[in-house]
């Protein structure tokens, strides 16, 4: 799937811990404008994976993790916003991070969530709708549009107030994101791969941006580690 070597070895996480096995590298983040990378391992329990900075190392949690019992009620208080979460899915925390998985809740509990989070953040629904946009490379006329055709899979929500992200998947949706040059090339590097071959490889590929800022990511997947297709 990925060529470990080169994201390991020459993208600068040569000494990550001996307990990290590098074979379950399930995410890899990367910056399209500075370059950053980070790297999401699955651990062996799948109950969370080892998120590695190149000077760091921290967990993710699967969202139903008995270290957060009460994380739903956190987000409700937070949102202000009565929110059914056995639609809109709590899919990982990560300290006082969240992160709600969407493409499973009805259109009426999406709209919710996004309607407090404008709200939260004194942002406009013009704005969220333009950052929406902007990870699919489509220009939809409306909130209720984009969001009843999966074109926000993911948000990011930190319990602190800081940046929330939003991450769609326009490949897997039949929308599109330009690959600047930088990312195509670090792209056909990780999949060992050419041109042509690479839209195979990243159909679940998520891009993700920042709702309060123009920072974009991508986040590759390996799908079938967790999936098993």
């Amino acid at each position: 799937m990925y060529d470990l070597d080169f994201v390991f070895d020459q993208c600068g996480f040569i000494d990550v811990p001996e307990y990290i096995q590098r074979e379950r590298l399930f995410n890899v983040s990367f910056d399209i404008d500075t370059g950053d990378i980070k790297l999401y391992v699955l651990d062996k329990s799948e109950r969370y994976v080892h998120k590695l900075a190149r000077t760091s190392v921290s967990r993710q949690y699967a969202g139903d993790a008995p270290e957060f019992d009460d994380i739903a009620g956190k987000l409700s208080c937070f949102l202000d916003k009565n929110i059914n979460f056995e639609e809109v899915i709590i899919d990982a925390v990560e300290d006082d991070v969240c992160y709600l998985y969407l493409d499973d809740a009805s259109l009426y509990q999406k709209l919710v969530l996004v309607d407090s989070l404008c709200k939260k953040y004194s942002v406009a629904s013009a704005q969220f709708l333009d950052t929406i946009n902007a990870i699919n490379n489509v220009r939809f006329d409306s909130i209720e549009s984009a969001m009843g055709r999966n074109a926000l899979s993911l948000v990011k929500v930190p319990l602190t107030g800081l940046n929330p992200k939003l991450y769609g998947r326009p490949f897997l949706f039949g929308y599109g994101f330009v690959l600047n040059e930088k990312t195509s090339r670090f792209l056909k590097r990780l999949y060992r791969c050419n041109a042509d071959q690479l839209m195979a490889k990243i159909e679940h590929l998520w891009v993700a941006r920042e709702l309060l800022s123009p920072r974009t990511l991508i986040v590759t997947q390996h799908h079938a580690l967790l999936h098993g297709d």
